[in-house]
């Protein structure tokens, strides 16, 4: 039997696929082979599932004064999720876009009998279920599984509501947007993923005498400059082993890195690596994203002897 894992918001680069299309890709294959079961489609929207508290927002009033590029990004990836109740299942991390504890997380199920294969008979545990009606580990919530977690996550979402979500999503997306307008303004710089519109921003910084914007399509589609795209990864690795270094001794901002958010274009390409910004503080505002951009551009002088 198949399973199918969209993901709803990746990690690197915010990517949703669209679970809309997959559903009825599903629905079309079990009649083509006439399937005596139907695939379950879980939705893994571990982050992007806090999009959804913007469905009923009304972004012609605009109530939040969210500026035009936060909009758009707001708007694209509701679009992209509205599909989300067309899953049999869904899974949701309330530690990372719920602004919760680390242990609370949340598996929803559309249909109860699908829950049910995930539960345990009182046969196979004659120690407990001895009294009573009440038996919430049946569902592992007791026992060796504290309900702590659980507790925490629903605490966040009944001190916050929809409108306490909307302000700390659009807030995070709206410090996305403004440091990827700031760094599309040097031309030594090239955002990676600026279709992609959730809290995280991937970037490439290029050295002096280099056209970015061309030597990132050379990188992406042109064996031939596999060299220099390696040597591209590791200028950028440099950079970024200075920033943490500064961070860590607490003058500067502190960056990620990844390498997984794609390869380039041609059989047995290299990584194309990049420095990773994950805003998700509500007290991150215009100063620090200046401050991002100007210690990006700063630790690139220094490694130029500028």
């Amino acid at each position: 039997m198949a399973a199918i894992i969209p993901t709803i918001g990746t990690t690197d680069a915010f990517g949703i696929d669209d679970l809309a299309a997959i559903v009825r890709l599903r629905d079309d294959l079990v009649i083509e082979y006439a399937l005596d079961y139907v695939p379950h489609i879980h939705a893994d929207a571990v982050i992007g599932w806090a999009w959804a508290v913007f469905r009923d927002y009304d972004f012609d009033d605009n109530p939040l004064g969210f500026h035009a590029r936060t909009v758009r990004s707001l708007t694209d990836s509701l679009e992209r999720i509205d599909s989300l109740q067309m899953a049999d299942s869904i899974g949701i991390d309330l530690h990372k876009t719920g602004y919760a504890p680390y242990i609370s997380s949340v598996f929803l199920a559309k249909n109860r009998s699908d829950l049910a294969l995930l539960s345990r008979a009182p046969e196979q545990m004659p120690y407990l279920y001895q009294v009573g009606h009440y038996h919430p580990g049946i569902y592992t919530l007791e026992c060796s599984r504290p309900g702590t977690g659980a507790l925490a996550g629903l605490a966040s979402i009944r001190l916050l509501g929809k409108q306490g979500y909307r302000v700390l999503i659009g807030h995070t997306v709206e410090m996305a947007e403004m440091l990827r307008e700031r760094l599309e303004r040097h031309d030594c710089i090239q955002v990676l993923n600026d279709y992609n519109y959730g809290p995280v921003t991937l970037f490439r910084v290029y050295p002096p005498g280099v056209d970015a914007e061309a030597a990132l399509h050379r990188e992406l589609n042109d064996p031939d400059y596999r060299n220099q795209l390696t040597a591209h990864n590791a200028y950028n690795r440099q950079l970024f082993d200075l920033i943490y270094e500064r961070a860590m001794q607490g003058e500067g901002v502190l960056l990620s890195w990844t390498t997984t958010y794609r390869h380039a274009n041609y059989p047995g390409a290299p990584a194309i690596a990049a420095l990773k910004s994950f805003i998700m503080s509500p007290w991150t505002d215009l100063n620090a994203i200046d401050s991002v951009v100007q210690q990006v551009m700063d630790v690139r002088a220094r490694i130029n002897g500028l």
